[in-house]
């Protein structure tokens, strides 16, 4: 062989190594990358993925792969005849369903026999950049398509804040708040304003609930503004939803049964929904003709516990705003509800708790600190059985309520129900520990106190102290808008500890 020849030749060989190399290389690749998002090991068998059709095996036999690839990994052979459920179409395979979970099979070996189709009860279009659809719907399912804005749906089932819809690749959920659902005709009403059927079908929805948005909000008979109004719903009322028809969705709250423009009602989830229930009674003591302990200043400026804790009652407020729970306010401006209306409006409300703001005093000006009291069982000590300025003789101070003289009479304990009992030194130990923390006054602890409010009240009761209006070093910090709103925090925080004490999903609400 001559040296041109053998050169050529050596060439011809180290590059078709190289191809074949490269070949070879560019097959594993594929393989692992199909493996990557395709095997069958890394998808749980119990999962389900949307069917986009079924199919029939028309092959004696025929291997499901682990990969959409010839030389992947059999892990099962069906038979003829076998009847398939298709999640997945690439290229010249279908990935299907079997006992031992997800895998590939040649598409020219099933007959597809039908495609699965669930009636549609919307449509809609999507306001999302990107809406992503999963397999569940809960955020940390499987997403397996992604739409894009201005994308029309058909919305087949509606739970919660999702709606189920039809895509190319089968059915999945997505978040309501991202799909705008298109209008439908008004329906007819009744022209007495009454109760009829509507004329359009109402369209069912299980375990849904929402939230009233508007200032108020009017329950009619019937899905249109001339339906006779049933009563007004209050911002942040959760309703049960069962319906829905021509933009309106048909709610329960409590006895009463209606229909409200879904406009005005955003859809929550069921730990919300179940917060909703719970009710809370702010009491800022005293008020108008009874201004609570009062003192005056080296600078000349008379501080009053009334107005004082009205301020930390109108923060509170705004922090308690942001819980899906029902506050109320024994008052909110500088008027006097007696201890009496206060009990009453408190059981009005079937609250579940009641918390009465005060402020401390003592005729020595040597009192520091902050503490919490509930109504206890037993008999307690003239200091604290003794009901406070505040509490029993009105227009005194609490402190000197529990410092007056013996012959003040004592108002003598009775049996507590062993809920109350347990229930109110919780939120007494929640509120005591957090307010500590935010007003960094010294530490009076919880202790039981025989005050009218917190004795009369039937659900779980407390009255915190916040400091000494007469301590130069509480009532600074009582004096100050900033420290306030510790204080308002505070309470808002040992509010939160105890709601989920008693099992309530509150993690999100929680704030610095």
């Amino acid at each position: 062989m001559n040296k041109t020849l053998g050169r050529k030749l050596s060439k011809f060989v180290m590059i078709l190594s190289l191809t074949t190399s490269s070949l070879f290389i560019s097959s594993n690749q594929m393989n692992r990358s199909l493996a990557a998002t395709n095997q069958v090991g890394q998808i749980n068998p119990s999962t389900t993925l949307p069917v986009l059709s079924t199919g029939t095996v028309t092959s004696i036999k025929i291997n499901v792969r682990t990969t959409p690839v010839n030389t992947s990994k059999i892990f099962v052979t069906l038979s003829k005849g076998a009847k398939v459920s298709i999640v997945q179409k690439y290229g010249p395979w279908y990935k299907i369903k079997t006992s031992k979970g997800y895998g590939w099979v040649m598409a020219k070996y099933v007959n597809e026999t039908a495609s699965q189709t669930l009636p549609v009860i919307d449509t809609g279009t999507i306001t999302a950049t990107k809406l992503n659809v999963r397999l569940e719907p809960v955020n940390s399912s499987t997403v397996f398509v992604t739409l894009s804005k201005g994308g029309k749906v058909s919305i087949v089932e509606k739970k919660d804040l999702w709606y189920k819809i039809k895509t190319s690749k089968g059915y999945g959920w997505v978040m309501a708040n991202y799909i705008k659902v298109a209008s439908s005709p008004t329906t007819p009403p009744p022209t007495d304003g009454g109760t009829t059927t509507p004329t359009t079908p109402t369209i069912p929805m299980k375990d849904t609930y929402g939230k009233v948005t508007a200032a108020s909000l009017n329950v009619r008979k019937g899905p249109g503004t001339s339906y006779d109004t049933i009563k007004a719903l209050t911002s942040g009322t959760i309703v049960s939803v069962t319906g829905e028809n021509n933009g309106w969705y048909q709610i329960t709250s409590g006895t009463t049964n209606g229909w409200v423009s879904k406009t005005y009602i955003q859809l929550v989830d069921k730990e919300v929904a179940e917060l909703g229930d719970f009710t809370l009674v702010i009491d800022p003591g005293h008020g108008g003709s009874d201004p609570g302990t009062s003192f005056k200043t080296s600078s000349g400026v008379t501080l009053k516990e009334s107005l004082i804790v009205l301020k930390v009652s109108q923060y509170l407020k705004g922090y308690l705003a942001k819980l899906p729970i029902k506050s109320y306010y024994t008052r909110e401006t500088d008027v006097y509800p007696t201890l009496t209306q206060r009990v009453d409006f408190t059981e009005s409300k079937k609250a579940d708790a009641f918390i009465s703001i005060h402020i401390n005093s003592t005729p020595s000006h040597t009192g520091d600190g902050t503490e919490t009291y509930y109504y206890g069982t037993s008999q307690t000590s003239a200091k604290s059985a003794m009901s406070s300025s505040s509490e029993s003789a009105e227009g005194m101070s609490t402190a000197a309520a529990l410092a007056a003289p013996s012959s003040m009479s004592i108002v003598s304990t009775s049996a507590v129900s062993p809920t109350k009992l347990q229930d109110s030194k919780l939120l007494a130990g929640f509120v005591q520990k957090r307010l500590v923390e935010k007003l960094k006054l010294k530490d009076r602890g919880t202790k039981s106190g025989n005050f009218h409010v917190i004795r009369e009240s039937s659900m779980a009761s407390i009255l915190t102290e916040l400091g000494f209006i007469d301590n130069s070093k509480d009532n600074v910090k009582l004096n100050s808008s900033s420290w306030q709103q510790e204080a308002a925090k505070g309470i808002y925080l040992g509010i939160l500890d105890y709601l989920k004490n008693q099992g309530y999903q509150v993690d999100s609400y929680y704030i610095n």
